[in-house]
């Protein structure tokens, strides 16, 4: 299957930061209702589990060179099973520098997504982990997080807001231009200002999707909501939205927490029944 896709002149790259992961499928997908995966097994591993990485995706094009989200971070990871985070070296191993980014677009800022964001520095504060890039953020998810009672309990604080005092913050709204060929899209609902990013080129069109989903099983179950999922009623109405779009267009689609190899491709529809097809 494939890690990286051509829109046009822009190259789309799946990198793995953290994974692959496997966790009890009833800590992620609390509503499920209890025989529901009995006729679904084939969304689950073996053990029954459900299986995850955490994954950035490498954008390229002949003037920009984006990363979508920002990983975990180095670690080690408690909540992850001790996990380290990869994405420096997987960067490397594609010729890719901290240097060499000039966007960092977030779809979101759950620590799973903003890890590498900053680097820190013993004895001295924390610096961007990618010097030459502005930090892309859209401004209802910047509200959220910067709200008092929430950034003191969330690591926005340290690990994001930092880099707003640096002026290297840049907001977004719907479809607010990032870089040629590169627009946010609003995907709220997994959290407040969740953002996904449109690739257009030469005529083909690319959407990376972030946390709209997070496992095959929400294609047949759209309104089936992970957890982590904020608000949950507005998470449905975007996910049903954005998957009939997708399949209707036939857009090439990546998936942040479908598994490396198998997190890009295209969203079908057969009668009122979504499924997904890697390339």
């Amino acid at each position: 299957m494939a890690t990286c896709v051509r829109i046009g002149n822009i190259t789309i790259t799946a990198i793995r930061d953290i994974g692959p992961l496997a966790f009890p499928a009833s800590n992620v997908f609390s509503d499920m209702p209890e025989d529901g995966w009995d006729s679904r097994p084939h969304h689950l591993n073996k053990a029954k589990e459900f299986p995850t990485n955490f994954s950035v995706f490498l954008v390229q094009s002949a003037d920009s060179t984006m990363i979508v989200d920002a990983g975990g971070g180095p670690g080690p990871h408690e909540a992850l099973g001790g996990a380290e985070g990869q994405l420096m070296n997987a960067l490397a191993t594609h010729g890719v520098s901290p240097e060499d980014i000039d966007h960092v677009f977030f779809s979101h800022l759950h620590f799973d997504h903003i890890g590498w964001a900053l680097r820190s520095n013993p004895g001295a504060e924390s610096t961007p982990t990618f010097p030459n890039a502005r930090y892309v953020i859209s401004t209802p998810e910047w509200k959220h997080w910067t709200q008092p009672d929430v950034l003191s309990s969330s690591p926005v604080e340290q690990a994001i807001y930092p880099l707003e005092r640096m002026g290297l913050v840049d907001l977004t709204d719907d479809e607010t231009p990032v870089a040629t060929g590169m627009r946010a899209i609003a995907t709220p609902g997994h959290t407040p200002g969740h953002q996904s990013l449109l690739v257009e080129s030469e005529g083909e069109i690319g959407f990376i999707a972030g946390d709209v989903l997070h496992n095959t099983v929400q294609f047949e179950m759209p309104d089936l909501c992970a957890d982590f999922d904020e608000d949950k009623a507005t998470a449905r109405v975007t996910r049903r939205t954005v998957l009939e779009k997708l399949a209707a267009e036939r857009t090439m689609t990546t998936f942040g927490h479908l598994l490396i190899d198998s997190n890009i491709g295209h969203v079908i529809k057969v009668e009122d029944r979504y499924s997904w097809q890697p390339v």
